[in-house]
């Protein structure tokens, strides 16, 4: 954590910026935070805690996909990739060094492990899943940052992600027409290889009785898709920084984006579980063209009504987004042990009647975990502390 003193936000923030010739000196920002970055992250972890803050039995929406197909929490942590992305964007405009980019992936690595280790209540060495959403992360800063050495502009991130994109497309359709019926399937698919073979049965997603790991090395392909997408985006929105043209370019690469998704489409399936680059794609559409939207309306200058009410009005948006790492891990974290335990009532159920003051237990259950997490982020943004590898 840091503290103190208000430091400069890794993933978040950029350099002041003098106008181009042909950019008003009005449309400038004065502060160097990311306004719409913080915001529309705290948009989607608000979602997050909702959806996982629901009782079982869930709306088919609300589970993840068995195989094919995807759901609204499907979405959700590519999403969070997808911001990521953006911010890693923005952390190396300001040159993060290697040193700082490799801690911050051990360290991922290390809460990772301890992270599965208690969502799936084991210690055991020799059972203990060795993936998860954090690892992908952890994989996706180092060799986002690698990437950034060779790539230096929106065009060569666009191309490269294109590249990936294609890669990934073509690993999975060589595989899938191998397949019975010539489609993926659990007893067929590049994950039930690669990764048992790489990291052990006993060490993957259900210790390999689900026939392949949606955060394993091949799903964590389609994550980098995702990732630089972002990433992309966040280069094209510093390229035109400051400027009413920067909204209008990353709708554009949205645009583009989304042809790239409905192209691979025809040769496998959006899904999850593989995390196929038109979902990969797809998903990465949405979050850029939310990201623009945002920055038009909160990182621009305004009408005087607006650009004095906007900074109210997402500050609770800011707080939780600054602190994205902290709330989309603790909060899953915090639910899977309400729902655990208790015996036959679980903590999670019994802490809905108590809090139940509208006559629904499960929704005032939903507002009671989301307002605790609205003051416990508003308290640390309020003394500028945020959690960060």
């Amino acid at each position: 954590m840091s503290g103190g003193t208000l430091t400069r936000d890794v993933g978040d923030t950029v350099e002041p910026h003098e106008p181009h010739h042909d950019e008003p000196v009005t449309d400038v920002p004065r502060h160097t935070r990311v306004t719409s970055l913080d915001t529309v992250r705290g948009v989607l972890l608000v979602l997050n805690i909702l959806v996982i803050s629901t009782f079982v039995p869930r709306h088919e929406q609300l589970v993840h996909a068995e195989w094919f197909g995807v759901t609204v929490v499907d979405t959700i942590f590519p999403l969070f990739v997808t911001f990521s992305g953006v911010g890693l964007a923005f952390a190396h405009r300001n040159h993060v060094g290697w040193r700082r980019m490799f801690r911050r992936s051990f360290l991922l690595l290390v809460i990772g492990l301890a992270y599965s280790a208690v969502m799936t209540a084991t210690t055991d060495l020799a059972e203990l899943r060795l993936t998860g959403p954090l690892q992908v992360y952890a994989v996706l800063v180092l060799v986002i940052g690698a990437l950034h050495v060779v790539l230096r502009s929106p065009l060569a991130w666009g191309i490269a992600t294109a590249f990936v994109a294609a890669a990934h497309t073509f690993l999975l359709a060589a595989w899938q027409a191998g397949c019975p019926g010539g489609e993926l399937a659990p007893t067929c698919n590049p994950s039930r290889v690669v990764d048992f073979a790489v990291l052990g049965v006993d060490h993957v997603y259900a210790q390999g009785l689900r026939g392949h790991d949606p955060e394993g090395l091949v799903a964590t392909l389609g994550a980098l898709v995702t990732a630089m997408v972002g990433t992309t985006a966040g280069h094209i929105a510093l390229s035109r920084r400051g400027s009413w043209r920067a909204p209008a370019w990353v709708l554009g690469w949205a645009a583009v984006v989304v042809v790239m998704a409905i192209a691979a489409s025809t040769y496998v399936p959006a899904m999850k579980r593989l995390w196929t680059a038109p979902f990969a794609l797809a998903v990465a559409a949405l979050a850029i063209a939310v990201l623009a939207v945002g920055v038009a309306l909160l990182d621009l200058r305004t009408v005087e009504p607006w650009a004095r009410a906007r900074g109210p009005l997402t500050w609770p948006l800011v707080a939780i987004g600054r602190n994205s790492l902290l709330v989309y891990f603790g909060s899953h974290l915090v639910l899977h042990v309400l729902d655990t335990n208790g015996g036959e009532v679980s903590w999670a159920h019994a802490l809905a009647e108590r809090v139940d003051v509208i006559g629904n237990a499960e929704l005032s259950y939903m507002l009671f975990m989301l307002l605790g997490w609205v003051a416990v982020t508003a308290v640390l943004h309020r003394f500028r502390i945020y959690l960060r590898p």
